[in-house]
């Protein structure tokens, strides 16, 4: 009986011993018991109930700052903005396509809370003071599309406003008015990756008088790889607005892509016409190969910083975000367009 135990303590000791290794290898910590507090307010759910104007309208002085901030209507407009938004909750079409939105393939599951969970656990992990701001989700088809406002995602220190109609991707029954390669970041699984890039930006510092691409591209560089460690679930393609294939293919072509910046001596330009070419958003980079996809100095930003992140295991994620000098970054990460060491 004895020897019984000693070889049940033996055999659990190993069960414990390998599955802390596993956690230790995997390099991810364990924040499984971080505190955090979800708060999603589905104001797109309690619009499409509404069955007058005067609910809408009610609806909207209920979250008169979100309303604000989201329609960029003041309060007094608030009576003009119920009757429209009411014609549209009441159109066919548009009810057909919120509809769809509640979809377990779409918004209509926990997904959102399971990724907002992995994202806040997170950044309260390496960012003890993070505080969890409430998100807001809006369904109202595209409306105000054209506009300068941006109403796919808005992000503040208290709220994240989310127009999950912009998110439903190519099999929605409606698109939004962009074009197709930049619907690669318009799927449910995007959403909650691309407001973390945005939070990023509070914590990405930089150096306002280094105006060359390679501080562009080191910026984007820290955002995505921030975006990597807080959601480490998340492929690189979520972040990046590529398909898998590109991302791919980028990187098995990598030595091409750094001679071309090398050779055109792009690193240090700061012509922004030029800077636009590699880093602005758009369907290819023509001046490296047709089939090569656009914002290519942002994918190259980010392999330079993953490179130097994730082979110096003293640096971390908190010492690479406020390091605002991108030239030191670029000389330590040692990058000379060559696949990671395996």
């Amino acid at each position: 009986m004895r020897n019984f135990l000693k070889i049940c303590i033996a055999f659990f000791s190993t069960i414990i011993l390998f599955s802390c290794s596993n956690q230790e290898d995997s390099g991810e910590p364990d924040v499984s018991n971080v505190p955090v507090t979800i708060s999603i307010q589905r104001i797109d759910q309690e619009l499409f109930t509404c069955k007058t104007v005067e609910q809408v309208l009610n609806l909207l002085l209920k979250h008169k700052k979100i309303s604000e901030a989201y329609f960029q209507r003041p309060v007094n407009e608030f009576p003009v903005l119920a009757q429209e938004l009411f014609g549209l909750i009441t159109n066919k079409g548009l009810q057909a396509f919120y509809q769809q939105a509640q979809e377990p393939a779409f918004f209509g599951d926990n997904k959102l809370e399971t990724d907002f969970k992995e994202a806040f656990q997170h950044l309260k992990y390496y960012y003890p003071n993070f505080k969890e701001p409430k998100i807001y989700t809006v369904f109202t088809g595209f409306w105000g599309q054209g506009t300068l406002a941006n109403r796919e995602i808005m992000v503040s220190d208290t709220a994240i406003i989310i127009g999950l109609d912009y998110f439903m991707g190519k099999k929605a029954k409606f698109l939004p008015d962009v074009y197709d390669y930049q619907l690669q970041k318009t799927y449910p699984e995007s959403v909650v990756a691309q407001c973390i890039l945005l939070l990023s930006q509070r914590y990405n510092a930089t150096n306002p008088a280094d105006k060359t691409l390679l501080a562009e591209m080191i910026w984007y560089g820290k955002g995505y790889t921030f975006g990597k460690v807080m959601m480490p679930s998340k492929a690189d393609s979520t972040f990046l607005g590529y398909t898998d294939r590109q991302v791919s293919e980028s990187y098995d072509n990598q030595s091409a892509i750094w001679a071309h910046f090398i050779d055109e001596k792009l690193l240090y330009t700061i012509q922004d016409p030029v800077k636009a070419k590699y880093v602005g958003d758009r369907p290819t980079t023509p001046e490296i190969g047709p089939a090569c996809p656009g914002s290519i100095g942002r994918w190259l930003g980010f392999r330079i910083v993953s490179k130097y992140y994730y082979e110096d295991e003293k640096l971390t994620i908190q010492e690479l975000m406020k390091n605002p000098d991108a030239q030191k970054i670029f000389e330590a990460s040692k990058y000379k367009g060559l696949p990671d060491e395996e």
